[in-house]
Protein backbone atom coordinates (compact mmCIF):
# COMPACT_ATOMS: atom_id res chain seq x y z
CA UNK A 1 0.00 0.00 0.00
CA UNK A 2 2.88 2.39 0.81
CA UNK A 3 4.50 1.91 -2.60
CA UNK A 4 1.14 2.27 -4.29
CA UNK A 5 0.69 5.70 -2.68
CA UNK A 6 4.16 6.77 -3.82
CA UNK A 7 3.29 5.78 -7.39
CA UNK A 8 0.02 7.75 -7.25
CA UNK A 9 1.78 10.86 -5.93
CA UNK A 10 4.43 10.50 -8.61
CA UNK A 11 1.83 10.29 -11.34
CA UNK A 12 -0.03 13.27 -9.88
CA UNK A 13 3.04 15.53 -9.81
CA UNK A 14 4.08 14.32 -13.24
CA UNK A 15 0.63 15.34 -14.50
CA UNK A 16 0.97 18.78 -12.89
CA UNK A 17 4.36 19.42 -14.45
CA UNK A 18 3.14 18.22 -17.82
CA UNK A 19 0.15 20.58 -17.60
CA UNK A 20 2.38 23.48 -16.55
CA UNK A 21 4.75 22.79 -19.43
CA UNK A 22 1.85 22.51 -21.88
CA UNK A 23 0.22 25.70 -20.69
CA UNK A 24 3.55 27.64 -20.83
CA UNK A 25 3.99 26.97 -24.52
CA UNK A 26 3.43 29.84 -26.94
CA UNK A 27 1.38 29.14 -30.06
CA UNK A 28 0.83 30.66 -33.45
CA UNK A 29 -2.81 29.73 -34.26
CA UNK A 30 -5.42 30.39 -36.89
CA UNK A 31 -6.45 33.63 -35.17
CA UNK A 32 -2.95 35.12 -34.89
CA UNK A 33 -2.35 38.39 -36.75
CA UNK A 34 1.20 39.33 -35.72
CA UNK A 35 4.33 38.13 -33.87
CA UNK A 36 5.44 40.35 -30.97
CA UNK A 37 9.14 40.20 -30.03
CA UNK A 38 10.38 42.12 -26.99
CA UNK A 39 14.02 43.33 -27.09
CA UNK A 40 15.45 44.89 -23.88
CA UNK A 41 17.54 48.06 -24.49
CA UNK A 42 20.17 49.33 -22.06
CA UNK A 43 20.36 52.88 -20.69
CA UNK A 44 22.76 53.99 -23.40
CA UNK A 45 22.22 57.27 -25.32
CA UNK A 46 24.33 55.93 -28.16
CA UNK A 47 21.50 53.56 -29.02
CA UNK A 48 19.23 56.47 -29.92
CA UNK A 49 18.92 56.49 -33.71
CA UNK A 50 20.18 52.94 -33.90
CA UNK A 51 18.44 49.84 -35.35
CA UNK A 52 17.10 46.45 -34.37
CA UNK A 53 16.96 43.46 -36.72
CA UNK A 54 14.77 40.47 -35.78
CA UNK A 55 15.78 37.05 -37.10
CA UNK A 56 13.93 33.71 -36.93
CA UNK A 57 14.99 30.06 -37.10
CA UNK A 58 12.76 27.06 -37.94
CA UNK A 59 15.55 24.44 -37.60
CA UNK A 60 16.23 24.50 -33.91
CA UNK A 61 18.53 27.57 -33.94
CA UNK A 62 20.98 26.38 -36.58
CA UNK A 63 20.15 29.06 -39.14
CA UNK A 64 18.44 32.42 -38.59
CA UNK A 65 16.80 34.55 -41.27
CA UNK A 66 15.94 38.27 -41.15
CA UNK A 67 12.26 39.09 -40.73
CA UNK A 68 11.16 42.37 -42.30
CA UNK A 69 13.32 45.49 -42.33
CA UNK A 70 15.27 46.76 -39.30
CA UNK A 71 13.30 48.77 -36.73
CA UNK A 72 14.54 52.21 -35.61
CA UNK A 73 15.40 52.87 -31.97
CA UNK A 74 13.78 56.00 -30.58
CA UNK A 75 14.48 57.98 -27.40
CA UNK A 76 11.54 56.46 -25.54
CA UNK A 77 12.87 52.97 -26.21
CA UNK A 78 16.10 53.57 -24.23
CA UNK A 79 16.25 51.65 -20.92
CA UNK A 80 13.01 49.81 -21.75
CA UNK A 81 11.65 46.79 -23.55
CA UNK A 82 11.29 47.50 -27.25
CA UNK A 83 8.18 45.74 -28.58
CA UNK A 84 8.61 44.80 -32.23
CA UNK A 85 5.52 43.59 -34.12
CA UNK A 86 5.85 41.49 -37.26
CA UNK A 87 2.68 41.15 -39.41
CA UNK A 88 1.26 37.66 -40.03
CA UNK A 89 1.74 37.84 -43.81
CA UNK A 90 5.50 38.37 -43.39
CA UNK A 91 5.90 35.67 -40.73
CA UNK A 92 3.83 33.07 -42.62
CA UNK A 93 5.77 33.76 -45.85
CA UNK A 94 9.11 32.81 -44.28
CA UNK A 95 10.82 29.68 -45.58
CA UNK A 96 10.39 26.91 -43.05
CA UNK A 97 6.98 28.08 -41.76
CA UNK A 98 4.79 24.97 -41.52
CA UNK A 99 2.16 23.34 -39.36
CA UNK A 100 3.72 21.91 -36.22
CA UNK A 101 6.97 23.88 -36.73
CA UNK A 102 8.74 25.73 -33.92
CA UNK A 103 10.14 29.24 -34.33
CA UNK A 104 13.06 30.64 -32.29
CA UNK A 105 13.99 34.32 -32.34
CA UNK A 106 17.19 36.33 -32.03
CA UNK A 107 17.92 40.04 -32.48
CA UNK A 108 20.91 42.19 -33.52
CA UNK A 109 21.26 45.79 -32.24
CA UNK A 110 23.21 48.67 -33.86
CA UNK A 111 23.99 51.93 -32.10
CA UNK A 112 23.93 55.25 -33.92
CA UNK A 113 27.60 54.94 -34.84
CA UNK A 114 27.12 51.51 -36.43
CA UNK A 115 28.49 49.27 -33.71
CA UNK A 116 26.39 46.08 -33.40
CA UNK A 117 25.82 43.17 -31.08
CA UNK A 118 23.86 39.95 -31.52
CA UNK A 119 21.82 38.86 -28.52
CA UNK A 120 21.16 35.39 -27.21
CA UNK A 121 18.43 33.14 -28.59
CA UNK A 122 15.10 33.67 -26.83
CA UNK A 123 14.02 31.00 -24.38
CA UNK A 124 10.46 31.27 -25.71
CA UNK A 125 9.66 28.94 -28.59
CA UNK A 126 6.68 29.79 -30.82
CA UNK A 127 4.86 26.59 -31.86
CA UNK A 128 2.87 26.80 -35.09
CA UNK A 129 -0.58 25.20 -34.76
CA UNK A 130 -3.31 26.43 -37.09
CA UNK A 131 -5.30 23.17 -37.16
CA UNK A 132 -8.94 23.64 -36.10
CA UNK A 133 -10.04 21.05 -33.53
CA UNK A 134 -13.02 18.96 -34.49
CA UNK A 135 -15.57 16.85 -32.65
CA UNK A 136 -15.06 13.12 -32.89
CA UNK A 137 -18.14 12.19 -30.85
CA UNK A 138 -20.72 13.84 -28.67
CA UNK A 139 -23.01 11.34 -27.00
CA UNK A 140 -25.92 12.48 -24.84
CA UNK A 141 -27.61 9.75 -22.82
CA UNK A 142 -30.61 9.89 -20.52
CA UNK A 143 -30.99 7.88 -17.34
CA UNK A 144 -34.67 7.31 -18.18
CA UNK A 145 -35.53 3.65 -17.73
CA UNK A 146 -38.13 3.56 -20.53
CA UNK A 147 -36.85 5.61 -23.45
CA UNK A 148 -33.34 6.78 -24.45
CA UNK A 149 -34.66 10.02 -25.93
CA UNK A 150 -36.94 11.07 -23.05
CA UNK A 151 -36.22 12.44 -19.59
CA UNK A 152 -38.42 13.03 -16.56
CA UNK A 153 -37.69 15.55 -13.82
CA UNK A 154 -35.88 12.89 -11.77
CA UNK A 155 -33.65 11.84 -14.67
CA UNK A 156 -30.20 13.15 -15.56
CA UNK A 157 -28.38 13.64 -18.88
CA UNK A 158 -24.75 12.66 -19.40
CA UNK A 159 -22.72 14.53 -22.04
CA UNK A 160 -19.63 12.60 -23.29
CA UNK A 161 -17.44 14.85 -25.47
CA UNK A 162 -14.46 13.55 -27.50
CA UNK A 163 -12.27 15.75 -29.75
CA UNK A 164 -9.61 15.13 -32.38
CA UNK A 165 -6.85 16.78 -30.29
CA UNK A 166 -6.30 18.00 -26.75
CA UNK A 167 -8.40 21.04 -25.86
CA UNK A 168 -8.81 23.45 -23.02
CA UNK A 169 -11.74 22.92 -20.67
CA UNK A 170 -14.82 23.41 -22.89
CA UNK A 171 -17.86 25.48 -21.97
CA UNK A 172 -21.16 23.57 -21.75
CA UNK A 173 -24.22 25.84 -22.02
CA UNK A 174 -27.37 23.76 -21.41
CA UNK A 175 -30.81 25.38 -21.47
CA UNK A 176 -29.18 28.79 -21.03
CA UNK A 177 -26.99 27.83 -18.01
CA UNK A 178 -23.24 27.15 -18.05
CA UNK A 179 -21.80 23.96 -16.55
CA UNK A 180 -18.17 23.05 -15.83
CA UNK A 181 -17.11 19.70 -17.27
CA UNK A 182 -14.53 17.27 -15.99
CA UNK A 183 -11.98 15.56 -18.19
CA UNK A 184 -8.50 15.66 -19.69
CA UNK A 185 -7.07 16.50 -23.11
CA UNK A 186 -9.49 14.96 -25.66
CA UNK A 187 -12.19 13.51 -23.38
CA UNK A 188 -14.62 15.61 -21.34
CA UNK A 189 -17.88 14.90 -19.52
CA UNK A 190 -20.65 16.73 -17.65
CA UNK A 191 -23.94 15.70 -16.05
CA UNK A 192 -27.16 17.76 -16.31
CA UNK A 193 -30.24 17.23 -14.11
CA UNK A 194 -33.45 17.35 -16.16
CA UNK A 195 -35.49 18.91 -13.36
CA UNK A 196 -33.97 22.28 -14.32
CA UNK A 197 -35.34 22.10 -17.89
CA UNK A 198 -38.75 22.95 -19.31
CA UNK A 199 -40.82 20.42 -21.22
CA UNK A 200 -39.61 19.96 -24.78
CA UNK A 201 -36.22 19.41 -26.46
CA UNK A 202 -33.24 20.03 -24.17
CA UNK A 203 -31.04 22.52 -26.03
CA UNK A 204 -27.31 23.01 -25.53
CA UNK A 205 -24.17 24.51 -27.07
CA UNK A 206 -20.55 23.45 -26.48
CA UNK A 207 -17.72 25.90 -27.20
CA UNK A 208 -14.13 24.68 -27.20
CA UNK A 209 -10.57 25.70 -28.19
CA UNK A 210 -7.47 23.60 -28.62
CA UNK A 211 -4.32 24.27 -26.58
CA UNK A 212 -3.10 26.65 -29.28
CA UNK A 213 -6.29 28.69 -28.99
CA UNK A 214 -7.83 27.55 -32.29
CA UNK A 215 -11.64 27.64 -31.79
CA UNK A 216 -13.67 24.65 -32.88
CA UNK A 217 -17.12 25.04 -34.42
CA UNK A 218 -19.73 25.23 -31.63
CA UNK A 219 -21.74 22.02 -31.41
CA UNK A 220 -25.48 22.05 -30.72
CA UNK A 221 -26.56 18.46 -31.40
CA UNK A 222 -25.24 14.98 -30.65
CA UNK A 223 -23.26 13.22 -33.36
CA UNK A 224 -25.83 10.39 -33.35
CA UNK A 225 -28.72 12.92 -33.67
CA UNK A 226 -30.37 11.57 -30.51
CA UNK A 227 -32.29 14.65 -29.31
CA UNK A 228 -33.58 14.20 -25.76
CA UNK A 229 -36.94 15.69 -24.81
CA UNK A 230 -37.94 16.64 -21.30
CA UNK A 231 -41.36 15.28 -20.33
CA UNK A 232 -42.39 16.30 -16.86
CA UNK A 233 -46.15 16.36 -17.48
CA UNK A 234 -48.18 13.33 -16.33
CA UNK A 235 -50.66 11.94 -18.90
CA UNK A 236 -54.43 12.27 -18.53
CA UNK A 237 -57.46 10.28 -19.67
CA UNK A 238 -60.45 11.90 -21.35
CA UNK A 239 -63.90 10.76 -22.53
CA UNK A 240 -64.00 7.83 -20.10
CA UNK A 241 -67.16 5.88 -20.99
CA UNK A 242 -68.70 2.78 -19.40
CA UNK A 243 -71.46 0.75 -21.05
CA UNK A 244 -72.70 -2.82 -21.45
CA UNK A 245 -74.00 -5.11 -24.17
CA UNK A 246 -77.38 -5.44 -22.40
CA UNK A 247 -80.08 -5.05 -25.07
CA UNK A 248 -82.52 -3.37 -22.70
CA UNK A 249 -80.36 -0.87 -20.79
CA UNK A 250 -76.67 -0.11 -21.39
CA UNK A 251 -76.19 0.80 -17.72
CA UNK A 252 -77.36 -2.64 -16.51
CA UNK A 253 -75.92 -6.11 -16.94
CA UNK A 254 -76.94 -9.69 -16.27
CA UNK A 255 -74.86 -12.83 -16.31
CA UNK A 256 -73.29 -13.30 -19.76
CA UNK A 257 -73.38 -9.57 -20.63
CA UNK A 258 -70.16 -7.71 -21.40
CA UNK A 259 -69.13 -4.41 -19.84
CA UNK A 260 -66.89 -2.07 -21.89
CA UNK A 261 -64.62 0.73 -20.72
CA UNK A 262 -63.46 3.20 -23.38
CA UNK A 263 -61.14 6.19 -22.92
CA UNK A 264 -58.77 8.50 -24.80
CA UNK A 265 -55.28 9.45 -23.60
CA UNK A 266 -53.73 12.90 -24.05
CA UNK A 267 -50.46 11.26 -25.14
CA UNK A 268 -49.01 7.83 -25.79
CA UNK A 269 -49.20 5.69 -22.64
CA UNK A 270 -47.90 2.36 -21.38
CA UNK A 271 -48.14 0.04 -18.36
CA UNK A 272 -51.94 0.18 -18.59
CA UNK A 273 -53.78 -1.77 -15.90
CA UNK A 274 -57.59 -1.73 -16.15
CA UNK A 275 -59.80 -3.42 -13.56
CA UNK A 276 -63.55 -3.85 -14.04
CA UNK A 277 -65.39 -5.20 -11.02
CA UNK A 278 -61.94 -5.57 -9.36
CA UNK A 279 -60.86 -8.01 -12.10
CA UNK A 280 -58.00 -7.25 -14.49
CA UNK A 281 -59.60 -6.75 -17.88
CA UNK A 282 -58.46 -7.47 -21.40
CA UNK A 283 -57.88 -4.96 -24.16
CA UNK A 284 -60.35 -5.15 -27.03
CA UNK A 285 -58.99 -2.57 -29.43
CA UNK A 286 -56.35 0.12 -29.77
CA UNK A 287 -56.85 3.01 -32.19
CA UNK A 288 -54.12 5.65 -31.88
CA UNK A 289 -54.78 7.14 -28.44
CA UNK A 290 -58.21 5.51 -27.93
CA UNK A 291 -58.39 2.33 -25.83
CA UNK A 292 -61.19 -0.13 -25.01
CA UNK A 293 -61.22 -2.86 -22.36
CA UNK A 294 -63.94 -5.39 -21.55
CA UNK A 295 -65.11 -7.95 -18.99
CA UNK A 296 -67.77 -10.68 -19.28
CA UNK A 297 -69.96 -11.10 -16.20
CA UNK A 298 -70.17 -14.52 -14.59
CA UNK A 299 -71.87 -15.89 -11.50
CA UNK A 300 -68.70 -15.17 -9.49
CA UNK A 301 -69.09 -11.39 -9.95
CA UNK A 302 -70.65 -9.40 -7.12
CA UNK A 303 -73.97 -7.69 -7.66
CA UNK A 304 -74.32 -3.94 -7.54
CA UNK A 305 -72.45 -1.00 -9.01
CA UNK A 306 -69.18 -2.33 -10.39
CA UNK A 307 -65.98 -0.46 -9.45
CA UNK A 308 -63.48 0.58 -12.13
CA UNK A 309 -59.81 1.59 -11.96
CA UNK A 310 -57.25 2.55 -14.61
CA UNK A 311 -53.52 2.87 -13.83
CA UNK A 312 -51.10 4.03 -16.53
CA UNK A 313 -47.95 6.03 -17.32
CA UNK A 314 -46.56 7.84 -20.35
CA UNK A 315 -43.56 6.71 -22.39
CA UNK A 316 -41.19 8.70 -20.19
CA UNK A 317 -42.52 7.02 -17.04
CA UNK A 318 -44.66 9.87 -15.67
CA UNK A 319 -47.50 8.19 -13.74
CA UNK A 320 -50.98 9.53 -14.43
CA UNK A 321 -53.67 9.93 -11.77
CA UNK A 322 -55.68 6.77 -11.24
CA UNK A 323 -59.10 6.94 -12.89
CA UNK A 324 -61.95 5.42 -10.90
CA UNK A 325 -65.00 7.11 -12.43
CA UNK A 326 -66.32 8.01 -15.85
CA UNK A 327 -66.27 11.45 -17.45
CA UNK A 328 -70.09 11.74 -17.24
CA UNK A 329 -70.36 10.04 -13.81
CA UNK A 330 -72.27 7.13 -15.38
CA UNK A 331 -72.22 3.71 -13.67
CA UNK A 332 -72.97 0.10 -14.55
CA UNK A 333 -74.97 -2.14 -12.21
CA UNK A 334 -74.66 -5.93 -12.29
CA UNK A 335 -78.05 -7.51 -11.48
CA UNK A 336 -78.44 -11.28 -11.09
CA UNK A 337 -81.58 -11.20 -8.92
CA UNK A 338 -84.79 -12.17 -10.82
CA UNK A 339 -88.18 -10.66 -9.87
CA UNK A 340 -90.09 -12.11 -6.89
CA UNK A 341 -91.98 -15.38 -7.45
CA UNK A 342 -95.71 -15.07 -8.15
CA UNK A 343 -98.76 -17.07 -9.37
CA UNK A 344 -101.51 -15.98 -11.79
CA UNK A 345 -104.66 -15.43 -9.75
CA UNK A 346 -107.52 -14.50 -12.13
CA UNK A 347 -108.40 -15.79 -15.55
CA UNK A 348 -111.39 -14.53 -17.57
CA UNK A 349 -112.64 -13.78 -21.05
CA UNK A 350 -114.40 -10.82 -22.65
CA UNK A 351 -117.58 -11.46 -24.64
CA UNK A 352 -118.00 -9.77 -28.00
CA UNK A 353 -121.16 -9.22 -30.01
CA UNK A 354 -122.46 -11.79 -32.37
CA UNK A 355 -121.22 -11.36 -35.89
CA UNK A 356 -123.99 -10.69 -38.42
CA UNK A 357 -124.36 -13.18 -41.21
CA UNK A 358 -124.21 -11.52 -44.58
CA UNK A 359 -126.27 -13.04 -47.33
CA UNK A 360 -124.34 -12.62 -50.52
CA UNK A 361 -127.36 -13.64 -52.60
CA UNK A 362 -129.25 -10.46 -51.68
CA UNK A 363 -127.94 -7.47 -53.64
CA UNK A 364 -129.41 -4.95 -51.19
CA UNK A 365 -127.54 -6.29 -48.17
CA UNK A 366 -124.72 -4.10 -46.76
CA UNK A 367 -121.26 -5.74 -47.00
CA UNK A 368 -120.00 -4.00 -43.83
CA UNK A 369 -118.24 -5.95 -41.03
CA UNK A 370 -118.89 -4.87 -37.44
CA UNK A 371 -116.10 -4.64 -34.87
CA UNK A 372 -116.32 -7.62 -32.52
CA UNK A 373 -115.54 -5.62 -29.38
CA UNK A 374 -116.79 -2.05 -29.75
CA UNK A 375 -119.42 -2.60 -32.42
CA UNK A 376 -118.16 0.44 -34.38
CA UNK A 377 -118.33 0.26 -38.14
CA UNK A 378 -115.10 0.78 -40.07
CA UNK A 379 -116.85 3.19 -42.45
CA UNK A 380 -117.21 6.10 -39.93
CA UNK A 381 -113.53 5.60 -38.95
CA UNK A 382 -112.54 6.14 -42.57
CA UNK A 383 -114.55 9.38 -42.65
CA UNK A 384 -112.81 10.62 -39.53
CA UNK A 385 -109.39 9.90 -41.03
CA UNK A 386 -110.27 11.70 -44.26
CA UNK A 387 -111.65 14.70 -42.38
CA UNK A 388 -108.52 14.87 -40.18
CA UNK A 389 -106.28 14.73 -43.26
CA UNK A 390 -108.19 17.51 -45.03
CA UNK A 391 -108.11 19.64 -41.88
CA UNK A 392 -104.33 19.19 -41.63
CA UNK A 393 -103.91 20.16 -45.28
CA UNK A 394 -106.09 23.26 -44.81
CA UNK A 395 -104.11 24.34 -41.72
CA UNK A 396 -100.80 23.83 -43.52
CA UNK A 397 -102.09 25.81 -46.51
CA UNK A 398 -103.15 28.71 -44.28
CA UNK A 399 -99.79 28.71 -42.43
CA UNK A 400 -97.89 28.80 -45.72
CA UNK A 401 -100.14 31.65 -46.90
CA UNK A 402 -99.45 33.63 -43.70
CA UNK A 403 -95.72 33.03 -44.25
CA UNK A 404 -96.02 34.63 -47.69
CA UNK A 405 -98.28 37.49 -46.44
CA UNK A 406 -95.74 38.36 -43.71
CA UNK A 407 -93.00 38.41 -46.34
CA UNK A 408 -95.04 40.83 -48.48
CA UNK A 409 -95.43 43.02 -45.40
CA UNK A 410 -91.63 43.26 -45.01
CA UNK A 411 -91.42 40.83 -42.10
CA UNK A 412 -89.50 37.55 -41.90
CA UNK A 413 -91.82 34.74 -42.95
CA UNK A 414 -90.84 32.47 -40.08
CA UNK A 415 -92.46 34.93 -37.62
CA UNK A 416 -95.87 33.87 -38.92
CA UNK A 417 -95.24 30.31 -37.68
CA UNK A 418 -94.55 31.20 -34.04
CA UNK A 419 -97.73 31.15 -31.92
CA UNK A 420 -98.59 34.43 -30.09
CA UNK A 421 -95.49 36.07 -31.55
CA UNK A 422 -97.22 36.13 -34.93
CA UNK A 423 -100.10 38.10 -33.36
CA UNK A 424 -97.64 40.67 -32.05
CA UNK A 425 -96.14 41.06 -35.54
CA UNK A 426 -99.67 41.29 -37.02
CA UNK A 427 -100.44 44.34 -34.85
CA UNK A 428 -97.38 46.04 -36.32
CA UNK A 429 -98.37 45.13 -39.89
CA UNK A 430 -101.93 46.46 -39.57
CA UNK A 431 -100.70 49.41 -37.44
CA UNK A 432 -102.72 48.60 -34.32
CA UNK A 433 -101.64 48.95 -30.68
CA UNK A 434 -100.09 45.93 -28.97
CA UNK A 435 -103.09 45.41 -26.70
CA UNK A 436 -105.07 44.32 -29.78
CA UNK A 437 -103.47 40.91 -29.21
CA UNK A 438 -106.14 40.39 -26.55
CA UNK A 439 -108.82 40.97 -29.21
CA UNK A 440 -107.18 38.48 -31.59
CA UNK A 441 -107.29 35.82 -28.85
CA UNK A 442 -111.10 36.09 -28.59
CA UNK A 443 -112.70 33.37 -30.69
CA UNK A 444 -114.20 33.99 -33.23
CA UNK A 445 -113.92 37.82 -32.90
CA UNK A 446 -110.15 37.75 -33.39
CA UNK A 447 -110.43 35.64 -36.55
CA UNK A 448 -113.01 38.01 -38.05
CA UNK A 449 -111.06 41.18 -37.11
CA UNK A 450 -107.82 39.77 -38.58
CA UNK A 451 -109.57 38.86 -41.83
CA UNK A 452 -111.13 42.38 -42.13
CA UNK A 453 -107.83 44.17 -41.46
CA UNK A 454 -105.78 41.98 -43.82
CA UNK A 455 -108.37 42.43 -46.54
CA UNK A 456 -108.26 46.20 -46.02
CA UNK A 457 -104.43 46.13 -45.96
CA UNK A 458 -104.37 44.64 -49.48
CA UNK A 459 -107.04 47.00 -50.72
CA UNK A 460 -109.78 44.39 -50.97
CA UNK A 461 -113.47 44.91 -50.48
CA UNK A 462 -115.67 43.61 -47.69
CA UNK A 463 -116.81 40.73 -49.84
CA UNK A 464 -113.21 39.46 -50.02
CA UNK A 465 -112.97 39.68 -46.23
CA UNK A 466 -116.08 37.45 -46.00
CA UNK A 467 -114.21 34.92 -48.16
CA UNK A 468 -111.21 35.07 -45.80
CA UNK A 469 -113.53 34.33 -42.88
CA UNK A 470 -115.52 31.43 -44.28
CA UNK A 471 -113.22 30.00 -46.98
CA UNK A 472 -109.73 30.79 -45.65
CA UNK A 473 -108.10 27.86 -47.42
CA UNK A 474 -109.14 29.42 -50.75
CA UNK A 475 -108.87 33.18 -50.24
CA UNK A 476 -105.68 33.29 -48.14
CA UNK A 477 -103.63 31.44 -50.81
CA UNK A 478 -105.13 33.75 -53.47
CA UNK A 479 -104.02 36.74 -51.43
CA UNK A 480 -100.56 35.28 -50.65
CA UNK A 481 -99.60 33.92 -54.06
CA UNK A 482 -101.54 36.35 -56.20
CA UNK A 483 -100.35 39.69 -57.58
CA UNK A 484 -101.97 41.69 -54.78
CA UNK A 485 -99.58 43.83 -52.73
CA UNK A 486 -100.00 45.77 -49.51
CA UNK A 487 -101.38 49.25 -50.17
CA UNK A 488 -103.24 48.39 -53.36
CA UNK A 489 -106.21 50.71 -54.01
CA UNK A 490 -109.46 49.08 -55.08
CA UNK A 491 -110.39 50.01 -58.64
CA UNK A 492 -112.97 52.77 -58.92
CA UNK A 493 -116.24 51.82 -60.55
CA UNK A 494 -116.51 52.73 -64.21
CA UNK A 495 -118.78 55.72 -64.84
CA UNK A 496 -122.04 54.92 -66.55
CA UNK A 497 -122.31 56.03 -70.15
CA UNK A 498 -124.90 58.70 -70.70
CA UNK A 499 -127.58 57.77 -73.15
CA UNK A 500 -127.62 60.02 -76.17
CA UNK A 501 -131.08 61.36 -77.03
CA UNK A 502 -132.55 59.76 -80.06
CA UNK A 503 -132.87 62.01 -83.09
CA UNK A 504 -136.37 62.52 -84.24
CA UNK A 505 -136.87 61.17 -87.66
CA UNK A 506 -138.33 63.53 -90.16
CA UNK A 507 -141.55 62.46 -91.56
CA UNK A 508 -141.84 62.43 -95.25
CA UNK A 509 -144.32 64.66 -96.55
Amino acid sequence: MYYFRIILFGLFFSFLFTQEETNSKIYWNSLSTAVNVGVPLADDESLRGGRIQIRVSFDGGKNFTDIADPFDIEKRDIDDLKEVSIPAELFESMAGFKEGGEAQFIAEIWDKAGNSIVGSVSDSVLTIDETIPRVVELKVTSSNAYSPNLAMSDDSLTFDFLTSEPIDSPIFEINGDEFDPVGFEKSWKTIYHAEEADDGPITFEIQFNDLAGNPGDPITSPTDANIINKDGTPPELENVKLFTSNKYDSTLAVEGDTVYLQFTATESIQNILVKLDSIESEQLQLDSLTFMYYHVFTESDSEGVIPISVDYSDLAGNVGDQVDETSDDSEVTYDRTPPSAFKVETVGSFQGEKKETVNTDEPDSLNVRSDSQGGISTLPQLYVMIAAGLLGIFCLLIWVSWFKIFSKAGQAGWKALVPFFNLFILTKIVQKPVWWIAIYLIIPVGWIMAALQISKLFGKKVLYAVGLIFLPFVFYPMLAFGKSQIGDVPPEPKPKKEKKPKKKSKKKK
